[in-house]
């Protein structure tokens, strides 16, 4: 049984929840993704707070983007995974060398995959980490607005977002336009907190989970080598890989 030096830390596997993070991306994209293309059509005095609420909301938008692509880095770290952590069985002495090489470069490669899909997830978190504070902002400038706003309205939405297209925002057919008093958009925000709140705490766990797969492989001076402060079993550590692979997959149908 092939044996690999590697911290004994589970690097955050227990706390990476993908198929519930795909239901909340989907509803916060839900939510969030109309306030983008707000549109005024009655007074161009509302017109300076109506864009930068457009342009906040981008923020966040482009934050769920993010964790998007965190995603699609962590299919990726697995599918590597899953040829670091396999029992060479039996090797002659140049066989054996051949897969050390290969190995590190493997080991070389998950870092560079896990430190990018790190400070994607922390930026991704920082946006959402205010959005009490934001939206709250958001209410307060438009509270005393005596103006009317069109949002749109898609039915197809989420049937849209599974996919990694949110990048760019657009309405189908079936798209209407409601029109509702501007103070109101403030308060529709607010409301949605516990959603963003649940999001953001699936996000810290991606960012956590990410961190620690980097950290898992550095040694102490940043080169990329195996810890030696314990060993882990290929039977123990594939496992983790596969179910975060198959997440993944099950992310994307949700």
């Amino acid at each position: 049984m092939a044996y690999y030096p590697l911290t004994q830390r589970d690097h955050g596997f227990q706390i990476l929840d993908l198929k519930n993070l795909a239901r909340s991306t989907s509803k916060t994209f839900e939510r969030l993704a109309p306030y983008t293309l707000l549109q005024n059509p009655s007074s161009s005095e509302a017109q300076p707070v109506v864009t930068k609420v457009i342009n906040k909301l981008k923020t966040y938008i482009e934050a769920i983007d993010s964790s998007i692509n965190v995603v699609h880095m962590a299919y990726q770290m697995s599918k590597i995974a899953g040829a670091l952590w396999t029992n060479p069985g039996s090797l002659s002495e140049k066989q054996a060398l051949i897969e050390r090489i290969e190995r590190q470069k493997r080991l070389e490669d998950l870092v560079v995959l896990a430190d990018e899909a790190h400070k994607k997830a922390q930026k991704a978190f920082n946006v959402f980490k205010h959005a009490e504070q934001d939206f709250y902002r958001i209410a307060a400038s438009t509270k005393d607005l005596n103006h009317t706003i069109q949002i749109p309205v898609d039915p197809a939405l989420r049937k849209r977002i599974s996919s990694p297209a949110s990048q760019s925002l657009t309405f189908s057919s079936l798209a209407k336009l409601i029109t509702k008093p501007f103070k109101d958009i403030g308060t529709d925000l607010v409301s949605n907190l516990s959603l963003l709140k649940e999001f953001s705490r699936h996000i810290s766990n991606l960012t956590s989970w990410s961190g620690g797969v980097k950290a898992s492989i550095l040694a102490i001076d940043g080169t990329v080598t195996p810890t030696r402060d314990g060993y882990l079993l290929v039977d123990i550590v594939r496992p983790k890989w596969d179910k975060v692979r198959t997440d993944c997959l099950i992310y994307h149908t949700i």
